[in-house]
């Protein structure tokens, strides 16, 4: 068990934490962010003028940008928290390279073609579906589009689908320490004379993608997950966690662009190292605890939350356009499409999880 691990651990340096089946602090963690995210896009869109132009949701959920360093914080620690342990074994680089697949692609090949599906009866809907044969393909396999073709976010149809981009290639620098160490470093010290070179001359494509800012986030995720590992158990860690949480949130609600209380410069470095905080002080925290188990709607929420982050945008949009086009105007119609499309988005993940992608999972 992790608390018996930890208790190692202050004893015996050498003796590596071992994770539990779940994690269930950071499973809440993972569906509570999702859940985030749904209500950003929800409330953004409810303030567009073409629906109900009505922002007081956006006020209280708009503070977007902060949920992308954590989104990324996370999936690197936690993958970096089960699968480091199988660094430097090349046997086990096939079988984390097809789980990954399983967990990422066959979720999102159905999502995306239930929600390309409407343009084959809506002409209008074709615009937004790339026509070259080329970019269709790197749509599907999730590769980034420098065309043109996919738009600012190199994710056309379901734009969210842009992080799986760097999910999929940190996947990749975590295949190669498995498959050898040496290889594994050797591509590290490269992406790292790469982001040096781009930041000292212009770049551009792919070499300039590798330089985003997500991989250094999924790299600080995955280094707190290797600090977990190796430092001893800390009292009252949750008490901690909490804490920077709190911080976490009043500089993403203060110290946005836009905000009159913009006065932060560099946000993203706060909210990494938050994070990063947040995510070690909660597995500390389970450490000491007997395991649990969450409740069942934060672990159902949890789980479906990779099909909600990628449905719930044009479901929103979908819901939104109906209300319109019954008649429902203003804060009423705002009210009215907050509270349904939350609710659906939920449902339908939780329904697609349920009967499909939890029947997809099981090929790992």
């Amino acid at each position: 068990m992790i608390a018996q691990a930890v208790l190692k651990n202050t004893e015996a340096r050498a003796e590596p934490i071992q994770h539990t089946p779940r994690y269930s602090n950071l499973n809440a963690v993972r569906g509570i962010l999702a859940l985030s995210v749904l209500l950003y896009h929800l409330s953004g869109t409810i303030a567009l003028d073409k629906y109900f132009g009505v922002d007081a949701y956006a006020r209280v959920f708009g503070f977007g940008g902060a949920r992308v360093p954590f989104f990324f914080v996370l999936s690197g620690f936690v993958l970096a928290l089960v699968y480091a342990r199988d660094f430097g074994q090349p046997h086990k680089a096939l079988s984390f390279l097809r789980r990954r697949f399983v967990r990422l692609y066959p979720t999102y090949w159905i999502i995306l073609l239930l929600v390309m599906a409407p343009a084959l009866f809506f002409p209008t809907l074709r615009a937004a579906i790339p026509s070259d044969p080329a970019a269709v393909l790197k749509m599907f396999l999730l590769v980034p589009e420098y065309t043109g073709a996919g738009g600012a976010t190199g994710a056309p149809v379901i734009v969210v689908a842009w992080t799986l981009h760097y999910e999929i290639v940190f996947c990749l620098v975590l295949a190669t320490w498995i498959a050898s160490r040496t290889l594994g470093l050797a591509l590290g010290v490269a992406l790292i004379a790469n982001a040096l070179g781009c930041w000292s001359a212009d770049c551009t494509g792919y070499r300039h993608f590798l330089t985003g800012g997500s991989m250094a986030y999924f790299a600080c995720g995955a280094a707190s997950a290797w600090l977990v590992k190796r430092l001893p158990a800390v009292p009252h860690a949750m008490a901690f966690a909490w804490a920077a949480l709190a911080a976490y949130v009043f500089i993403a609600v203060t110290a946005q662009g836009g905000s009159e209380f913009d006065w932060l410069p560099d946000k993203n470095l706060f909210f990494v190292v938050l994070a990063c905080v947040v995510l070690f002080y909660l597995v500390n925290a389970e450490a000491a605890e007997a395991p649990r188990r969450n409740a069942v709607f934060v672990k159902l929420l949890s789980d479906s939350s990779y099909a909600m982050y990628l449905m719930h945008f044009p479901m929103v949009s979908l819901i939104c356009k109906l209300l319109i086009w019954a008649g429902l105007r203003g804060a009423i119609g705002a009210a009215v499409a907050f509270v349904s499309a939350l609710c659906v988005c939920i449902g339908a993940a939780m329904a697609f999880h349920l009967l499909i992608e939890r029947r997809l999972l099981a090929w790992r």
